[in-house]
């Protein structure tokens, strides 16, 4: 069955069936499988603006040790990147729909498996719980897991990771890496409440197709069951500690009373190493080429992607 079809379904019983929304999902491909897990990744940021490193993410994302069926780009609301970047050149800024139409424009992200969450946060969560409801009530099995740069984990509470934490997490090295995430015989650290890590027995080659031993792993562990499981602290939208929701990282959406918990890590041998600072390119851009947000918005998509192509790898 189309995974469209179902994001279609979920779309409509939200209330959200504007033009961009349909538009977005229109070019996806994507089938589910019956008898096997279906992951869906889900990949946050500011993308202000975006550049070759989240492409890099992506494309890690759709690695065929991972079999994704899909990948939603979940661009970070205003509001919470105007406060990112208040004391960060400022002047750079790119309200949520232009982000978004950005990420959607870009060529090198393949649209057959890769959307564009076009709406706020807030109906996000109701969104997985249906699209969840209506895949398993068809016998589909859908997982979701959000994908994230090494930068962005802490392995004392992994899964929580705003605006919403999901059962799983993938965590991808290709454009950084950070040797504290790894132990002397190469394999991952362990998370907090979750077991060991098996390595993955398929092996693909790296991305430009070459066969090689342990080019591309992908690590996988599981939540470890313990009677009396330890609180993760996490915060509210002003930053407040507070209670979790759920124990164990699940604060956010959780579709089953016991869903399963699962990590990815897939480890590049030969990771790209860019390290691309937002900032930086925020400065650049800034100094070199736009004095003004005013000036910045009066360009059109195409004029902003010619001026962005060196840093999103050639677009």
């Amino acid at each position: 069955m189309s995974l469209k079809n179902y994001l279609q379904m979920a779309y409509k019983e939200i209330g959200l069936s504007s033009e961009a929304e349909v538009r977005s999902i229109e070019p996806l491909t994507g089938t589910l499988q019956s008898g096997s897990e279906n992951l869906l990744l889900v990949y946050g940021g500011s993308f202000n603006p975006p550049h070759r490193g989240h492409i890099d993410v992506i494309l890690s994302g759709l690695r065929p040790e991972v079999a994704a069926v899909a990948l939603v780009i979940l661009p970070s609301e205003d509001w919470h990147l105007k406060d990112k970047i208040s004391n960060s050149h400022p002047d750079f800024f790119l309200p949520q729909k232009r982000r978004a139409e950005l990420l959607g424009s870009i060529q090198s992200i393949p649209r057959a498996r890769v959307w564009v969450w076009t709406a706020t946060w807030y109906p996000f969560k109701p969104f997985c719980k249906a699209l969840f409801r209506l895949t398993k009530a068809d016998g589909f099995k859908l997982a979701f897991a959000r994908l994230v740069g090494p930068d962005n984990l802490d392995t004392k509470a992994p899964l929580n990771i705003m605006p919403y934490a999901f059962p799983g997490v993938l965590v991808t090295n290709r454009a950084r890496y950070i040797a504290s995430h790894f132990l002397s015989d190469g394999k991952p650290v362990r998370w907090n409440g979750f077991g060991d890590w098996s390595r993955s027995t398929h092996s693909f080659g790296d991305d430009g197709g070459q066969a090689g031993e342990a080019e591309i792993v992908l690590w996988t562990c599981t939540g470890v069951c313990d009677h009396n499981p330890p609180q993760v602290v996490c915060q509210d939208d002003e930053g407040e500690t507070s209670q979790a929701e759920v124990v164990l990282g699940t604060c956010g959406v959780a579709f089953d009373s016991n869903p399963a918990r699962k990590g990815y890590y897939l480890q590049y041998s030969k990771h790209v190493s860019t390290d691309i600072s937002s900032t930086n390119l925020r400065l650049d851009l800034v100094q070199n080429h736009l004095p003004s947000e005013a000036r910045l918005n009066q360009l059109s998509n195409d004029a902003l992607l010619e001026l962005l192509g060196p840093i999103l790898g050639g677009e």
